[in-house]
């Protein structure tokens, strides 16, 4: 035991020491804001209005980080798990060919956000990750991850069922990894419900459901299926449910908390700041 204990104790040395120096309990956290842009002094500021913020880390400084932090605002580092940005040149730079995703020959590109499909059953790839989650978030001493893309398993592989065997079970080495190398870092997945039943649950402490819109929700039999398969999660789980709308904020927010999540309405996108 005591040999196990060094070890671990060795590991956090040389990966740079814990993200946080005090767990955070979920139920703690009554208000959020994503921000992917790049901060300014007063922005940062800003933050301490907010329980949690999510942020893109590529444009922080551990300094900036710890300004945020010390006003008692809990940060999450994103981190793209199943897109590469054409525009991260650092990250394809480390990616082979075999790191990306093909059906009939192709990658699956996506326009709106210039970005291609990654495969995350390549063991490097899922280095590259590993590398990013130190170099973004561990090195800048953040509070957890947010891993987004994840529901692209689902958008994409649910109707190739040795696909979606395949990235299932990549996704879960990775969230593997990721609890050997950083025991207790908090990681909050982005959509993908089916991904979440069936493989990553027990791995993450929260999910992020965006698209929570009232009217949207609840005039859909599938997104109200959903609804009731989320919250047999969250009981099952323990999971932190963190929703977003863009329409219809009231009710929006009134149907969230009613299922005991966390709202956050965003009417424009993630890359402005709203004073």
């Amino acid at each position: 035991m005591r040999r196990l204990w060094l070890t671990g104790l060795l590991l956090i040395f040389f990966l740079g020491g814990c993200t946080t120096r005090e767990p955070f309990d979920f139920d703690e956290i009554h208000s959020y804001k994503i921000f992917y842009n790049m901060p300014t002094e007063a922005i940062i500021e800003d933050m301490a209005r907010y329980n949690l913020v999510i942020i893109e880390p590529i444009w922080y400084t551990p300094e900036q980080i710890e300004t945020i932090r010390s006003n008692g605002t809990k940060v999450l580092g994103y981190i793209n798990v199943m897109e590469a940005d054409s525009w991260n040149r650092a990250l394809i730079g480390q990616m082979d060919k075999d790191d990306y995703f093909y059906r009939d020959g192709e990658r699956i590109y996506f326009p709106k956000w210039d970005s291609y499909l990654t495969d995350i059953s390549s063991a490097d790839f899922r280095k590259i990750l590993i590398r990013e989650i130190q170099k973004q978030v561990i090195n800048k001493h953040l509070d957890g991850i947010f891993l987004d893309t994840v529901g692209d398993i689902d958008d994409v592989h649910l109707d190739y069922p040795e696909d979606l065997a395949e990235q299932l079970a990549g996704l879960e080495d990775f969230l593997q990894a990721i609890e050997r190398t950083y025991p207790g870092v908090p990681v909050v997945q982005n959509w993908g419900i089916e991904t979440l039943e069936r493989t990553s649950a027990p791995y993450v402490e929260g999910f992020m459901w965006e698209g929570f819109n009232y009217t949207e929700i609840t005039s859909d039999s599938w997104s109200m299926e959903m609804l009731d398969r989320m919250n047999a999660i969250q009981d099952e789980y323990g999971i932190a449910v963190l929703t977003v709308s863009d329409q219809e904020e009231a009710t929006s927010r009134d149907l969230a908390e009613a299922n005991g999540f966390i709202h956050y309405h965003e009417p424009t996108y993630y890359n402005t700041w709203d004073f």
